[in-house]
């Protein structure tokens, strides 16, 4: 995927807050680098995007892929993020899905197989599988989004890239576990109600073992809730938001 996925929410995100969106190295239409794969290299790297756009603060969001980073760079830099909401991924713990994702992020074999056709036809496998587990509510975005999602992961070093982040989830999270409870930042962990791809157990486990957090549910949506339930979920973030600005 790429930040087209936010495409629903500028208008409105952008009457009350001043928005900055990156598509992370590897992902979206950022360029490709082997060397920021796992999610300990991707939250070192978060920490230069925030100096680059000297954002002191800010509040996060960052489902999915960007919830393991956030947990890791929230730890490692504390009171960084003023607030955070993340979910929809597996982060501490046994991690529960479908088998497809079990495998991707736990056996080296299946990311081979999955790497082996080449960039243009593994890419489109994988964006596929993605797309296809991705939508309840909506049944998937417009073309364009499609087309955007399925170019970025064409590329064969972002597809190696993106792979071997889902695969580092296996070493990943026992550390991940082990510090998460130091974290005393605000989180709102959302999950979509029909997600099947990644259990909602991960996201309940995430927010009960993150000191000051909020679970939430986005109704009628799948695995890309943010996308697939924009409104409900835009509610919570403004609303988490406000939360944290006023206790602060």
């Amino acid at each position: 995927m790429s930040i087209l996925t936010y495409t629903p929410w500028w208008e409105r995100l952008s009457e009350r807050l001043d928005v900055v969106a990156v598509d992370l190295p590897n992902h979206g239409g950022s360029d490709a680098d082997s060397s920021i794969t796992t999610v300990s290299e991707q939250a070192q790297f978060f920490g230069r995007i925030l100096d680059h756009f000297g954002l002191e603060q800010p509040h996060y969001v960052g489902p999915d892929v960007g919830t393991p980073l956030a947990v890791r760079f929230m730890a490692d830099n504390p009171g960084r993020l003023r607030s955070a909401v993340i979910g929809d991924a597996g982060v501490i713990g046994e991690i529960e899905g479908e088998l497809l994702f079990r495998l991707a992020t736990s056996n080296r074999l299946a990311r081979l197989a999955l790497l082996a056709p080449g960039g243009p036809i593994g890419g489109r496998i994988y964006s596929r599988i993605g797309n296809s587990v991705g939508y309840r509510r909506t049944k998937h975005p417009d073309k364009a989004r499609l087309l955007d999602y399925q170019r970025r992961s064409t590329n064969f070093a972002k597809l190696r890239s993106q792979t071997g982040f889902l695969l580092s989830h296996k070493q990943e999270a026992p550390k991940l576990s082990q510090v998460v409870g130091t974290i005393n930042t605000p989180v709102l962990v959302l999950h979509g109600e029909h997600d099947t791809f990644i259990g909602m157990g991960n996201s309940r486990r995430l927010a009960e073992a993150l000191p000051n957090s909020e679970f939430g549910v986005i109704p009628e949506a799948g695995h890309y809730s943010w996308e697939d339930n924009p409104e409900p979920y835009l509610d919570h973030v403004l609303r988490w938001i406000d939360k944290a600005e006023s206790d602060n």
